[in-house]
């Protein structure tokens, strides 16, 4: 199931990018949704939420991600690991681990519905976009790059007004980011 469940992210966010022409092509995506709902969370549900999404980074990375193996979240938190403050609107964490017996990380961010104002083409103004495309549920995936640090990123717009993003380095797949990215487990709305 799992390797199901992989193959189905994986390939759709492979063939979305590979028959996307240029990263203006969906970059009109309508941002900010209409009606959004804020959610305020305790730090309770904070950091059961945290517990949660660490299960599935265990579970899901092994899968998603070609040799990846001993998967290692660290905490997730706002500006420091393990810290939530009441009414967060976002949680950030690093994951750690090998891949074809190299160290690895990549951050993930998962922010809540409103938190992030950019539209993707505000946000492609801001950087350098590579791509941008659909992510099959009614959102966007926007793929960026900084060579200078040699980062690539996913960000998933999704239309509750949420904003799911994982930067790992330029050697990473953007397919794979994107379809980690646009993993509904990683959600502020349940």
């Amino acid at each position: 199931m799992r390797k199901v469940l992989a193959a189905a992210l994986t390939g759709a966010a492979l063939v979305g990018l590979a028959s996307t022409a240029s990263a203006a092509d969906q970059t009109d995506f309508p941002w900010p949704p209409k009606d959004i709902t804020p959610v305020h969370k305790t730090k309770a549900e904070l950091q059961k939420q945290a517990e949660e999404f660490s299960a599935h980074q265990r579970q899901t990375f092994p899968v998603i991600i070609s040799g990846a193996q001993y998967v290692t979240p660290g905490l997730w938190g706002g500006e420091r690991g393990g810290q939530f403050e009441e009414g967060m609107q976002y949680m950030a964490n690093q994951v750690f681990f090998r891949q074809h017996g190299e160290r690895a990380s990549v951050i993930m961010q998962v922010n809540a519905p409103g938190f992030f104002d950019r539209s993707p083409q505000e946000f492609c103004e801001h950087t350098t976009c590579t791509a941008t495309v659909s992510d099959n549920q009614g959102g966007v995936i926007v793929i960026s790059e900084d060579s200078a640090y040699h980062e690539r990123d996913a960000h998933n717009f999704r239309p509750n007004g949420e904003v799911v993003w994982i930067q790992g380095s330029t050697q990473d797949d953007p397919a794979v980011l994107g379809a980690v990215a646009s993993d509904r487990a990683y959600t502020f709305t349940r």
